[in-house]
């Protein structure tokens, strides 16, 4: 039984604030009853779509089968969008989202959010609806879909917006080059990360945001302190056609994929444990339908549109990517990473694939009814046929069939099987006459290129065909390769050291053989360098108004380190090891980040020191109290009386700092100074000039005494 769902009136939408509610006990606005089976879902799984049947059906991670499904209009476009337990559907064309209660085959919710192209972000107890055309974002309870207090507008167009491990909405503003962390509804100061205009996505990696900017070719990293780092990325990254480049929304470790669509094909994997930036190029039948990459374990996972497949590199090994058949046909093929695997569904028809992180994977059938659904009838069993067990024959064709490309097998019965004595009779083939000399070789292929601290490695896949002699390794700079040569069986890498890191390096991989060279495709750019990591060891020794700083380098740095000094402090370009600081306030505590930087880039993690400069109390006694008893002043002049010393009596003072005053002469002495003691004594507190105390000679202040500065 389909139950009709009134749709509320679009001026009462969730993003002008106001919620239109539908509750719905039995059955949604997608038609779905509930089943009387009470169905139990495995916990590691997800939920497909398949538009062409109007169905999502819930599919075990861990056999590839379906344990459960709900019904809809076939034909119409929805997004799943599932963290845990929350799982959304969400109408592109319309901005209605409905909530999926999996342990009912329900839709328990549906809220009328009032724009197509919405965008939700959702984590745990956490979500947002993003309106990307007017900039308006609404918090959400996801178990509801109930608003969370009042809107926020940013300017629009806003970029996809992802939720960190800490809860907060990282929204991109691309009119003013910045990301706007929100939390808790609430908008917090702008993180500035490129130019007006430039197109900027965010994935987080590892619960922490990486914001990708394409035309400056950057990745900017922010850490859990909010520190900010940049990567420097390849130079092709910024040829990117409009739209800049795709990323996904969430890795669940520390490599992050970007792909540039178009005719490059390029790939670039950032892993932001290391800084190093990985590149190699794709040779699509047609890059500008590659889709956004994912990435599971070291293996990347690209979508390729052409012919519904996916394109699989695997970024430790390097060398050629493998192709996975996904779909029947060419078409759009949905990827996301969700509880460790990762999932590849065909949105028009009936097939999908499970891949866990060792690369196996399960075909998933999500035709298959014989499961929980939106009515307690079972499916009928079949009946027995007398056809043997093992026969060929094809099912009935579904009464709504997916057009597919693939030729129709012919069906066999037991009554109609083929003799196999024609058939499966090899035929002989002819003895190849062998060529005088072999042919040239392939070109090698899947040229990658790794940064490294002082290097880059680079990879490739040996030719095929012909008989190479051996590799060698032609860049575009100077700088050497080790080893001068690669034999013809491998291993099949070079290490290019000796290169400048302000510059950018291609490659070319070159076969040898018996008749000639046979080189490949220039390498995407590298750099033989990586952005550094933070400086450790940083300490700070108090002086007089200023600090004494020492660092140790990063592991991964190099001659073209440098570093920034903020706080107390500010120096962007400080080299070595080591800084003095001038110019501090005495009898405070100040506080030092330090972080090293190059032309790759630099780490959001920074050092920190502190330093204390409290007065360095000292003990001396009186001097030159023959004649007269000794005047402690109330400030460094001839002026007010705080107390006096008793003439001829020497006792001992505390010393507290000097400062510069006016000049006085001792008439017992002759001697002058304008610096001035503070001191603390039995018989008053106030200042003394310094002949009247026997403080060390030489200098102002006279160590190991600090200056008065309050």
């Amino acid at each position: 039984m389909r139950i009709r769902v009134l749709r509320g009136d679009r001026a009462t939408a969730l993003i002008a604030g106001v919620v239109a509610t539908i509750l719905v006990a039995a059955a949604a606005w997608f038609g779905v009853g509930v089943s009387s089976a009470n169905p139990k879902l495995a916990d590691v799984g997800a939920w497909l779509w398949t538009a062409a049947r109007g169905k999502i059906v819930h599919v075990n991670g861990l056999s590839g089968e379906v344990d459960g499904y709900l019904n809809d209009k076939a034909g119409r476009q929805l997004r799943v969008v599932q963290d845990g337990g929350n799982v959304l559907l969400v109408d592109d064309g319309t901005g209605y989202v409905s909530r999926v209660e999996p342990g009912q085959l329900s839709v328990a919710q549906t809220r009328d959010l009032g724009a197509a192209g919405l965008q939700l972000a959702v984590s745990g107890t956490t979500g947002y609806a993003v309106d990307p055309a007017t900039g308006k974002i609404q918090q959400i309870d996801p178990a509801t879909l109930n608003a969370v207090g009042a809107p926020i507008t940013l300017q629009g167009p806003l970029g996809a917006a992802r939720i960190d491990g800490g809860g907060r909405l990282w929204v991109p503003v691309t009119a003013k080059g910045e990301v706007v962390p929100v939390s808790q509804g609430v908008a917090a100061s702008p993180l500035k990360v490129g130019e007006p205009g430039e197109e900027l996505s965010v994935t987080i990696a590892g619960s922490l945001p990486v914001v990708v900017n394409t035309r400056a070719a950057t990745a900017t990293i922010i850490g859990e302190d909010g520190g900010v780092g940049e990567i420097t990325l390849p130079k092709g990254v910024a040829q990117a056609p409009k739209g800049g480049v795709l990323t996904p929304a969430t890795t669940e470790g520390s490599l992050v994929p970007v792909l540039t669509p178009g005719d490059s094909g390029l790939l670039v994997v950032i892993d932001t444990a290391s800084n190093s930036v990985l590149s190699t190029k794709f040779a699509a039948d047609d890059p500008g339908k590659l889709g956004v990459p994912q990435v599971l374990g070291s293996k990347v996972y690209v979508p390729d549109q052409a012919s519904g497949s996916l394109i699989v590199w695997d970024s430790a090994a390097g060398g050629n990517p493998t192709t996975l058949r996904v779909a029947e046909q060419p078409g759009p093929v949905d990827v996301f990473v969700k509880d460790g695997l990762l999932w590849a569904n065909d949105e028009n028809g009936d097939k999908a694939v499970v891949i866990d992180p060792e690369g196996r994977k399960h075909d998933v059938d999500k035709d298959d009814s014989d499961v929980p659904g939106p009515t307690n009838t079972p499916k009928p069993k079949q009946t027995p046929r007398p056809d043997p067990t093992r026969s060929d024959t094809q099912p009935e064709p579904d009464p709504e069939p997916i057009k597919t490309t693939t030729a129709p097998r012919p069906t066999r019965t037991a009554d109609s099987e083929p003799s196999r004595e024609p058939t499966r009779k090899p035929t002989p083939t002819a003895t190849p006459t062998a060529t005088p000399t072999a042919g040239p070789p392939s070109a090698p292929g899947g040229v990658s290129a790794r940064s490294g601290p002082g290097k880059v490695t680079v990879g490739f896949s040996p030719s095929a065909g012909g008989k190479v002699e051996r590799y060698t390794l032609k860049t575009t700079g100077d700088g050497r390769s080790e080893p001068e040569s690669v034999n013809a069986n491998g291993p099949f890498q070079f290490e290019f050291t000796g290169g400048d890191c302000a510059k950018e390096y291609t490659f070319v991989v070159v076969a040898h053989w018996s008749g000639g060279e046979v080189a490949s495709e220039p390498s995407a750019g590298a750099k033989p360098c990586v952005a550094p990591g933070s400086p450790s060891g940083f300490t700070a020794k108090a002086k007089n108004r200023g600090a004494e700083l020492s660092w140790s380098a990063p592991a991964n740095a190099d001659d073209g380190v440098t570093y920034e000094l903020t706080g107390a402090a500010a120096n962007n370009a400080v080299k070595g090891t080591s800084f003095t600081v001038e110019g501090l306030k005495n009898n405070q505590k100040h506080a030092f980040k330090l972080k090293a930087k190059n032309a790759a880039g630099e780490s959001p993690d920074v050092a920190t020191a502190e330093v204390d400069l409290a007065y360095p109390r000292q003990q001396y006694k009186n001097a030159s109290n023959e004649d007269t008893n000794t005047i402690i002043r109330t400030g460094p002049s001839a002026g007010a009386e705080a107390g006096r010393i008793p003439q001829k009596v020497y006792i001992t003072l505390t010393v507290i700092c000097q400062v510069k005053g006016a000049s006085y002469t001792d008439t017992s002495t002759g001697k002058s100074s304008d610096i001035w003691n503070r001191i603390e004594s039995q018989y008053g507190n106030g200042y003394l000039n310094d002949t009247l105390v026997a403080t060390p000679d030489g200098g102002f202040p006279e160590g190991p005494l600090f200056e008065c500065t309050d």
